[in-house]
């Protein structure tokens, strides 16, 4: 990469070195064919996509040379960069003045810049016990921490404990089970993403782990890790929680453990800069993921945008690092478009495709067409009488349509007529003859973490 002066001006500057970045990047060059692009990023790799750390990576499948989708992780080919004038710039961003349209690196560069998009998305949360930092406790959030576990598990029968069970941590868990290792999973709530799913559902998710030979260790939170000759971690110490916090602790003998528990948004850059933060969501943006400072944008994980449904929301998910980085570039180079996009994410776990659309609740009605038992069917999450939500398993015919429905927030009269085979999803869609379109419901804001 070309070296940087000691001060420069980029026009357009993007912080952060995840997807949605490279996505801006993109849509930027495409609408801005003579503008500078600095992309600054605290990464070795070039960006690279996130979700087959968990999956294909992990698994040995695919390598680290190629391109998502083509047996890589990549966003674009290493030659894509230089040929659309794209530096990518290693270093750490330290200071943003908003007024100097500035920011400063931690070796000291100073850029400045047109307009500035903010993607640093978030790093890890740490458990607060002791021995947390013993050798063989991993996180996932990057390539290194993915290589790092798939050489662990190289050897089969390894035991793993997991704790955490959101997303990330079953996706982990399900291929570590296929690499043959002995898996425990430890999770504080009483069962499976709770806030989300009835638990009928939970239920479903849960048997799929212990039908091939993982134990839950749910309602169960860890106080701390214990070293053996070696240094390295040889036990997890759990304890149980609510009802059951009379009952003795214990100690899980391990060889290894994999944490998942969240992840802190990288947003201290923005606070110290004076812009409005939220401190649960991240940086405030309004419709065109325009800050409180005109010519600074957000996108990805950090980005606090207003969601019609759920009103202020972040989504940590590839679907949104990808839409919000397309819109943030549309407005960084002069368009007018306003962020509205039904939140997506999927998760693969063991021959499970799970589809997520919309905003599934442990408070919906519940609807399911297809075979629980066959692991084909699509749940439609219907709240006060609207369409608010679907999980598809095995089953994504209908994922577009259901999509369009969603952003309609269309009346569903009778939840039990969506089981029928031959129901007609379109039917849904009301005239606007005969109704005036659903007004969605509001909240005050909501968080939708820790999926792929």
């Amino acid at each position: 990469m070309a070296a940087a002066a000691s001060e420069r001006h980029v026009d357009l500057l993007l912080i952060g070195g995840g997807l949605a970045s490279a996505t801006a990047a993109e849509e930027i060059r495409k609408r801005d064919a003579n503008g500078s692009i600095v992309l600054v990023s605290n990464e070795p790799q070039r960006p690279y996509n996130r979700p087959p750390l968990s999956k294909e990576y992990l698994r040995g499948e695919i390598n680290d040379e190629g391109v998502y989708g083509n047996g890589g992780i990549y966003v674009h080919e290493p030659g894509w960069h230089d040929e659309h004038q794209v530096e990518l710039l290693r270093g750490e961003a330290v200071v943003l003045d908003p007024a100097a349209k500035t920011v400063r690196l931690a070796d000291g560069q100073t850029l400045t810049y047109g307009k500035l998009l903010l993607a640093m998305g978030g790093r890890p949360r740490a458990l607060d016990v002791p021995n947390a930092n013993l050798p063989g406790i991993h996180y996932l959030r990057t390539v290194a921490d993915s290589g790092a576990i798939r050489n662990e598990l190289d050897q089969p029968g390894k035991r793993v404990v997991f704790v955490g069970s959101g997303f990330i941590g079953l996706e982990t868990a399900a291929n570590s089970l296929f690499r043959h290792a002995q898996v425990t999973i430890v999770e504080p709530q009483e069962r499976p993403w709770p806030t989300m799913l009835p638990p009928a559902l939970s239920q479903y998710i849960a048997d799929q782990y212990q039908r091939r030979g993982a134990t839950l260790q749910y309602q169960h939170s860890v106080t701390g890790f214990t070293a053996g000759e070696n240094g390295r971690i040889a036990g997890v110490q759990i304890a149980p929680v609510g009802d059951s916090a009379a009952t003795e602790s214990e100690t899980i003998a391990c060889d290894l453990a994999i944490l998942g528990v969240g992840i802190m948004l990288n947003s201290e850059l923005a606070q110290h800069a004076g812009l409005e933060v939220d401190p649960h969501q991240g940086v405030v943006v309004n419709d065109h993921l325009q800050s409180s400072a005109p010519d600074i944008y957000a996108a990805g994980d950090i980005a606090a945008y207003p969601d019609p449904v759920v009103g202020r929301m972040h989504f940590e998910h590839w679907d949104n690092a990808i839409t919000t980085g397309q819109t943030a570039a549309a407005n960084m180079t002069g368009g007018d478009e306003s962020y509205r996009h039904v939140p997506y994410f999927f998760s693969d776990q063991f021959d499970l495709v799970i589809n997520m659309l919309g905003y599934p609740t442990n408070t919906a009605h519940v609807t399911i067409k297809g075979s629980i038992a066959q692991d084909e069917f699509t749940a439609y999450f219907v709240e006060d009488g609207i369409l608010r939500g679907a999980m598809m398993v095995n089953d994504d015919a209908k994922m577009d349509q259901l999509r369009e429905l969603i952003a309609e927030a269309v009346l569903v009269p009778d939840t039990h007529a969506l089981i029928d085979p031959n129901f007609d999803l379109a039917s849904l869609r009301p005239s606007t003859a005969q109704n005036e379109p659903a007004q969605p419901v509001a909240v005050e804001e909501s968080s939708r973490d820790n999926a792929s």
